[in-house]
């Protein structure tokens, strides 16, 4: 599912533009590094991560949530000869929502019992799968030199997209994410609307100390 969305980036706007008198940069220059404070921020707090928990928390949340979620569906038992033991990831498939990716496991009375080894090589491939969806942010982080976590840059052929425009007139950067199911993940939406008051907010704070600085300087 995509979805396109539009942010109001007046915020960003204004505070480049108050920044742009007091400091050395072009307009270009400003620009770059708004979107650069945008893409660490939200690759930061897009899920696993939130703003209670980034980095290695954020990792080892979304690590949890997997292994809650198998924990729904299935059990891992020690294999028995002759034992009728379901395929671990036949139930995972069954059971996997493809909107969100997460478990749904509707009227399932109890899990089903699976064997410790292919329970065990199942929830190994699921795992390195965190950070995927942040992983959307990662060629827009390649482009403006961002350090992203390495739980996250793993994903190395991550879906997304970056363009930069530049006519003479006018500089633009245009970032996306194109992961499958971003469209469905709750809240997303509002969490980059943060992130771009956030980066708005942080080039405002710094033409304030500049301004104070000068002031401080002349005496007054």
């Amino acid at each position: 599912m995509n979805v396109h969305t539009k942010f109001d980036m007046r915020q960003i706007q204004r505070a480049i533009k108050n920044l742009e008198p007091a400091v050395k940069k072009s307009r270009q220059q400003l620009v770059e590094q708004a979107a650069k404070g945008f893409v660490k921020t939200i690759a930061t707090i897009t899920p696993p991560g939130s703003q209670g928990a980034t980095g290695n928390t954020a990792k080892k949340q979304g690590e949890a949530a997997i292994i809650n979620d198998l924990a729904k569906i299935m059990k891992a038992v020690r294999s028995k000869r002759n034992a009728q033991l379901q395929s671990a990831q036949e139930i995972h498939k069954r059971f996997r929502d493809t909107r969100t990716g997460r478990v749904n496991p509707r009227n399932l009375q109890k899990p089903y019992p699976v064997s410790s080894t292919d329970y065990n090589a199942l929830k190994k491939t699921l795992l390195l799968r965190v950070g995927w969806l942040a992983a959307g942010w990662l060629p827009a982080a390649k482009k403006l030199n961002v350090k992203l976590p390495e739980w996250i840059k793993r994903h190395v052929t991550g879906a997304g997209l970056i363009s930069v425009t530049s006519d003479g007139r006018r500089f633009r950067i245009e970032i996306s994410n194109t992961v499958k199911f971003v469209g469905n993940v709750k809240d997303l939406e509002r969490r980059i609307g943060k992130a771009v008051t956030y980066q708005a907010n942080a080039m405002q704070r710094q033409v304030d100390f500049l301004l104070h600085k000068a002031v401080k300087k002349a005496g007054f």
